[in-house]
């Protein structure tokens, strides 16, 4: 069983390395474009205001999509990065 246990660790390591890259790309690519989602995000935001208080519904409704597209990316960046985490302890243990 010992044995066996280590080829499956030894098996499993290319795996744990993809993973490994996978996650420090996201991460990488999350922190190069922080200062260009969060200006995105500051201008949806004000967008959304301007068009509550001057009653364009359209358009509000327009930028409340892409205001949850944007979220809508940025969580399944943080869930893919908690998979490739969890998954990395499971091959390396």
């Amino acid at each position: 069983m010992f044995v066996l246990r280590k080829l499956l660790k030894l098996l499993l390591l290319p795996v744990a390395f993809v993973l490994f890259f996978m996650r420090w790309a996201l991460e990488t690519s999350l922190k190069l474009t922080e200062w260009a989602v969060g200006l995105l995000t500051l201008i949806v935001g004000a967008a959304i205001i301007y068009n509550i208080v001057i009653h364009r519904w359209g358009d509000l409704f327009l930028y409340s999509l892409i205001f949850v597209g944007i979220m809508a990316i940025l969580m399944a960046v943080v869930v893919v990065q908690d998979f490739c985490d969890a998954m990395i302890i499971a091959a390396v243990q």
